[in-house]
């Protein structure tokens, strides 16, 4: 209304006081109708709260804040998933009777660092059928008070194993001590915590800095973590099982800068761990994605190829996914998967082809090149 008075103002200068005067008093006329249906609908708004007793109006807000956490719709590929209140670090995906399920690192901070207690407590968990509408359920692996795995659980990983699903995760303790540890759930929902916790793979190893009071991460079956070698680099290290109770230790895969790691309190440290690795083995080749943050360079989302599982070049890395960290394999069709990742606290997708001479991958582009995964 008001930019159809501006041009019928420029147009018609002749008629400029009269439009005014007739337009104010319609305007003033249109605000009263207003203000009186404004009042109107709080009038009923108000009847209907006085007939409401306290515990219809607890009942009331509890299903209308249930609905609100535990259905989300998701607008792909213009954003990402995240629970209310929080966002998305390190995650796992498995799926299951058409539902894929994820299980992620749910950070409830203001501040960039997770090693404040209280934090990073549990696993998330939400599934989607179509990955647009979310099911958030109940949190799964709370911290345990007073064992290995009092001070966070970090990066789950998940895999199937007959009728069963085995997840292996981080436990770090009160003194920021990091070790494996692996559950088991035939639903997704229910997880048994395995008697023989936590595998230490670090633990009396030539090649590892690791103490129980500071900190190290965390056919046959091959198992990667970070860790921290003697020499202080940061490392991708890796052990194997072929029945998860005797385990080889492969030692560093792929190791990084021996110096230039900055501390700051704030997070957003110029350089950092190698972290969220994910081995592929794809076409007779082997590929690490790992995050890597480096100083002086703002990508920090890596692939590496090598002939072997055991030995990854840092130096001959080249960038994957710039703004993508955490890489996980939701699916595959021929040569390509469909790759989820979390960025900026979101979990979202992406593609790569695995058949081209180096492989890349990016976010997918409309939810039509989504939907034909499904």
């Amino acid at each position: 209304m008001l930019s159809q008075f501006s041009i019928l103002n420029s147009q018609f200068p002749t008629l400029q006081r009269a439009t005014l005067r007739f337009t104010r008093r319609d305007l003033l006329s249109g605000m009263g109708a207003a203000v009186l249906g404004l009042g109107l609908v709080r009038a009923r708004e108000a009847l209907a709260a006085d007939s409401m007793n306290v515990i219809e109006f607890e009942e009331t807000l509890a299903r209308q804040r249930a609905e609100h956490y535990r259905h989300r719709r998701v607008d792909v590929p213009k954003e990402g998933f995240r629970p209310v209140g929080g966002k998305v670090a390190d995650f796992a995906v498995a799926s299951d009777k058409g539902s894929h399920h994820f299980f992620y690192i749910e950070r409830r901070l203001t501040e960039g660092t997770p090693f404040y207690p209280g934090h990073e407590i549990y696993f998330g968990h939400a599934s989607t059928r179509n990955l647009a509408d979310w099911e958030v359920h109940d949190p799964v692996m709370l911290v345990r008070p007073g064992t290995w795995e009092d001070g966070h659980v970090w990066a789950p990983c998940i895999i199937r194993r007959g009728d069963e699903f085995l997840m292996a995760y981080t436990g770090v303790s009160g003194r920021l001590s990091q070790n494996i540890g692996f559950a088991s759930s035939r639903d997704l929902f229910e997880w048994k915590r395995w008697e023989s916790n936590p595998l230490s793979p670090c633990r009396n190893k030539p090649w590892a800095f690791w103490r129980e009071d500071a900190i190290e991460q965390g056919g046959r079956f091959w198992l990667t973590y970070t860790a921290n070698t003697r020499d202080g680099a940061s490392c991708i290290a890796m052990t194997s099982t072929s029945d998860f109770r005797s385990w080889a230790d492969h030692g560093p895969i792929c190791v990084g800068p021996k110096s230039g790691y900055e501390p700051r309190l704030e997070g957003g440290h110029p350089q950092g761990s190698l972290e969220s690795a994910n081995m592929v083995h794809r076409g007779g080749r082997w590929f690490l994605v790992v995050k890597a943050k480096v100083r002086g360079i703002d990508n920090a989302s890596w692939i590496i190829e090598s002939e072997r599982n055991t030995s990854f070049d840092f130096e001959a890395r080249r960038p994957f996914w710039p703004g993508a960290t955490g890489v996980e394999i939701v699916r595959d069709r021929n040569a390509q998967s469909l790759l989820a990742v979390f960025a900026e606290g979101c979990i979202r997708f992406g593609v790569v082809d695995w058949g081209v001479p180096s492989p890349t991958a990016r976010f997918v582009a409309t939810s039509e090149e989504l939907a034909a995964w499904l």
